[in-house]
């Protein structure tokens, strides 16, 4: 059986575990074309059980920690490669917040893109844009800031757009 991101997210869910999700998934919400992956990646409020919940249905699981704290869960079954993020900042935690059915909503889709920074992540942002979707510009624009990475968010809008 191959786990879909759905499928995840629900059994997550039933055993009261917070999720969002992020990454190649959510961004295909909003992209043009569907970008394939195997990786599902979720933003979690906490990950207290998490692991155990994961290893119940045969996943092999991997904890990434700092100073004692478990900040990724990252786990595999069968195919899928599944991440879970821990939330640590108010940003994070304002995105969880602002979610449409368990999906990072497009702008906030954009705004982890850019931190992420990789040429798979300008590619979705890129895709999105050419979407001709509407959405809030300058609130992108602020966490760009916030963040650091104007300067990909105004390559990415410039490209995306044709140019424009």
């Amino acid at each position: 059986m191959a786990w879909s991101a759905a499928d995840l997210r629900n059994l997550l869910t039933d055993h009261g575990i917070t999720t969002v999700l992020i990454g190649a998934h959510a961004a295909n919400r909003y992209r043009l074309e569907v970008r394939h992956t195997v990786d599902v990646d979720f933003l979690a409020s906490s990950l207290t059980g998490v692991a155990d919940v994961l290893r119940s249905v045969g996943c092999t699981v991997r904890e990434v920690s700092e100073d004692g704290v478990t900040y990724l869960l990252s786990a595999r079954i069968e195919s899928t490669v599944i991440d879970l993020l821990l939330v640590e900042t108010e940003y994070q935690r304002g995105a969880m917040r602002r979610a449409v059915d368990g999906v990072l909503t497009i702008e906030d889709v954009i705004i982890h893109k850019l931190i992420a920074g990789r040429p798979r992540d300008t590619d979705d942002i890129r895709s999105i844009l050419s979407t001709g979707r509407e959405f809030d510009e300058s609130f992108v624009l602020e966490n760009a800031q916030q963040w650091g990475v104007v300067d990909r968010w105004n390559e990415a809008r410039t490209s995306g757009r044709g140019g424009t």
